[in-house]
């Protein structure tokens, strides 16, 4: 701690002292000798507006794209990137259901990609042209303050039963759950998904009071003709059951008729146990891969 700062703590708790009176006639002097200094008038030809950036300035960073024309070439790499985000905006920009963190993504996606949108991926944009749905509850019944009810902290019984009809953005369905609290819930859902190529059923039951013994099941048989990706157009098949991590089973069909190939296989498993098997078949044809190389 140096020696002007000891005299300035010294001269706040007794400014009585003689040196403080010093020390407060050399402060004034200083604080004379500091005069702010007015900095020049701008030539008068130069406007103030003028040294602003321009808004469609080459340099500018944030420039939005459509603020100048765009070559052709630019078009076209611009285009491809819309489409190669596309399944990424539609997974996350679904209406009232944006996060925050996305909310600036999916507006400047729209912003810089309107234009493309149909042409990029006319299906999507008819895809999700609506999003509507009707959610019934059945029944819902709950008695709590039951006395000496060992189950949950609340002494609670409950019982649900629910009624879901989706019809939005990729299809339509049915579904209905029901459930004892504490004892028992199942769920099952038919549907068909146009867009993702996803067709069939599926159930699943727990026992939420054993659940993490891995009391639980579920079944499946679905039907896949996914319309866009790498699987477009080719047709898969499985049915399916399991048991938690005790038992696990699925049968699935493969038709790929790009490369000319027809498989099929059956798996079992037991998670729990670490063992399992699985067995196949498969066939070959002339897929459309080689009729396209012979005329081609």
């Amino acid at each position: 701690m140096d020696r002007e700062h000891l005299l300035k703590l010294a001269c706040a708790r007794n400014p009585d002292l003689e040196m403080c009176e010093q020390i407060k006639e050399r402060s004034a002097r200083d604080s004379k000798a500091l005069e702010m200094v007015e900095p020049p008038p701008l030539p008068p030809t130069m406007k103030r507006r003028a040294i602003r950036p321009a808004a469609n300035d080459e340099n500018s960073e944030q420039k939005p794209v459509r603020y100048r024309a765009l070559s052709a070439e630019e078009v076209r790499i611009l285009q491809t990137k819309c489409a190669r985000v596309g399944p990424l905006v539609q997974k996350h920009c679904q209406p009232k259901k944006t996060s925050a963190r996305n909310a600036g993504r999916c507006a400047a996606y729209f912003r810089d990609c309107a234009p493309f949108i149909e042409k990029s991926d006319p299906l999507a944009a008819i895809a999700n042209s609506f999003n509507s749905g009707v959610n019934i509850n059945l029944a819902n019944v709950d008695v709590k303050g039951i006395p000496y009810y060992p189950v949950n902290e609340e002494g609670a019984v409950g019982v649900g039963l629910g009624l879901g009809i989706p019809f939005g953005s990729y299809g339509g369905g049915f579904s209905n759950s029901v459930g004892v609290r504490d004892y028992f819930h199942g769920d099952q859902e038919v549907g068909a998904n146009w867009y993702d190529g996803m067709y069939g059923y599926k159930n699943h039951w727990n026992i939420p009071l054993v659940q993490s013994l891995g009391v639980e099941g579920g079944q499946h048989n679905t039907v896949s003709f996914p319309l866009h990706g790498k699987d477009a157009g080719n047709l898969k098949v499985d049915n399916g059951y399991g048991v938690g991590g005790y038992y696990q089973q699925n049968d699935h069909v493969g038709v790929n008729y790009k490369s000319g190939d027809v498989r099929h296989t059956f798996g079992v498993s037991s998670p729990f146990v670490g063992a399992g098997f699985q067995t196949g078949q498969a066939v070959a044809f002339p897929g459309l891969d080689v009729w396209e190389r012979a005329l081609g």
